[in-house]
């Protein structure tokens, strides 16, 4: 049937479109409209309130402002207002050490520090082939003047701080081994790798033992080193202890996990829109040896990840106790003082969808311990020690299955049964087979009066049947 309409009804239809489009055109620009001025609004309400308070302030206090401070920490206030506990300001000195710290290098004298007790500096561990390692600095030795200024609770925070610099700038330090204060006149900063990665083997049951500290730049190529070294030495199962790692990125545990299990989904990332996105995939290569892996609270980010994953893919069971539960993907969005805004922009799950941020991760055996495992090893660490247990029950549990598969299988001979009205043979002594296969027996002619001797083939010697196994095919 043909619909056929004027030209003044296709005219009016075209302009109820039209004007359908453009009411809704409208409704929608007046919403953005409003929600502009509303924001307008916010944004006006609040940099009166800061200018009322930078204007009282400037008009009355009696000490100087030194700009640069005053400006970081605004920022920082404002990142710490939205109420994201992940989210934070980073000053522009930040930045280039925190990015120094994600590529693997150390930009100063090449040591770890912490604070001590008494607020000095506490140095944890000494990088090789290192300005400090020169200097014959060790762990357990304490810093307690950076150049002419003595190191005080007040002030150790930021002397520690001042230990990176420039490389090629120079440092003089007094460090304090036991109770003798020894100077040390001429340091040069420079950049030193820093060492994410140890590894040993646990004769005793042919376990190797790859902790992992972070997870930088340069940790895979570091892993893929102490592995080899580990199954070079013998070692049968793995241990990987990631406890205390802060995880730093996500990219370096994935190349890591990548080496580590099948192909699949390494991580994803749900986003405030609901979306899910896949962020980093593995290959179908994998580590075929048995694992566990050691957490702690102190696990963390990619470091929780790692862990989940190995337990999402079946290659590893969890010893220690319960994760950080800090699960989130960050942006780092830089501004134009070199500064940034480390920002949550979505949830991270692990391979089976896990989201553990919030909720960490759970061990399969919960080992709790008392005080630090540094300076443990597995006749003291019940967490390593349990660790040790559960790998090489693994591991003999895959020899045994192993042995199982490639034992050859015995054909089943049943034994003869009596059935009434047989004759039970004369002997029970066994009898000794005969090398040469039985005939079969000759026919009965009287049995089948059909059957019949052909005359011509009477006097053939008779056709002999060449046995043997049978063909073998792969599994």
């Amino acid at each position: 049937m043909n619909l056929k309409i004027s030209l003044g009804a296709a005219v009016a239809l075209i302009l109820m479109v039209a004007a359908a489009v453009f009411s809704a055109t409208m409704v929608y620009s007046q919403n953005v409209f409003n929600d502009s001025v509303r924001d307008l609004e916010r944004s006006r309400d609040m940099y009166e309130k800061f200018s009322e308070v930078d204007r009282t302030v400037r008009e009355n206090y009696g000490g100087t402002i030194n700009e640069n401070t005053l400006m970081d920490n605004v920022a920082q206030g404002y990142i710490a207002g939205i109420g994201d506990k992940y989210s934070a300001y980073l000053s522009a000195e930040a930045v280039k050490r925190l990015e120094s710290v994600r590529e693997g290098e150390d930009i100063g004298i090449g040591a770890a520090l912490a604070i001590a007790p008494g607020g000095y500096l506490l140095v944890t561990e000494v990088y090789p082939d290192s300005p400090a390692q020169n200097a014959e600095i060790a762990a357990g030795d304490l810093i307690i003047r950076i150049g002419e200024t003595d190191i005080t609770p007040e002030n150790v925070e930021d002397m520690r701080a001042g230990i990176q610099g420039e490389a090629g700038t120079r440092l003089s330090l007094v460090v304090r081994k036991g109770n003798e204060d020894i100077v040390i006149p001429d340091l040069t900063r420079r950049a030193v790798a820093i060492p994410s990665v140890y590894s040993r083997v646990i004769e005793a049951e042919n376990v190797g033992y790859i902790g992992i500290r972070q997870f930088n730049d340069n940790t895979a190529d570091q892993f893929a080193r102490e592995l080899l070294r580990v199954q070079e030495a013998g070692a049968t199962s793995l241990i990987i202890d990631v406890r205390d790692n802060p995880g730093t990125t996500y990219g370096a545990a994935a190349r890591i996990l990548d080496r580590l299990v099948p192909e699949g989904v390494i991580y994803s990332a749900t986003y405030r829109d609901g979306s899910v996105q896949v962020v980093g995939q593995s290959d179908a290569n994998e580590l075929l040896m048995p694992m566990t892996v050691l957490v702690n609270s102190g696990t963390a980010e990619a470091a929780e990840l790692f862990a989940q994953d190995l337990k999402d893919f079946g290659k590893a069971e969890i010893v220690g106790s319960l994760t950080a539960g800090k699960g989130v993907l960050l942006d780092r969005l830089r501004l134009s003082d070199g500064s940034a805004i480390d920002l949550t922009v979505a949830v991270v799950n692990s391979m089976s969808g896990y989201a553990y941020d919030g909720v960490g991760v759970k061990p399969d055996f919960d080992v709790g311990l008392d005080g630090s495992w540094q300076g443990l090893d597995e006749t003291t660490d019940a967490q390593l020690k349990k660790a040790v247990e559960v790998v090489t029950a693994q591991r003999r549990a895959a020899e045994t299955a192993q042995a199982e598969s490639e034992a050859p299988v015995v054909p089943e001979i049943s034994e003869p049964s009596s059935q009434p009205g047989t004759t039970p043979p004369e002997s029970s002594a066994p009898q000794t087979p005969s090398s040469e296969p039985a005939p079969d027996p000759a026919p009965d002619p009287s049995a089948d009066p059909e059957w019949e001797i052909d005359p011509d083939l009477a006097d053939e010697p008779p056709i002999e049947e060449h046995g043997g196994p049978p063909e073998q095919t792969a599994a």
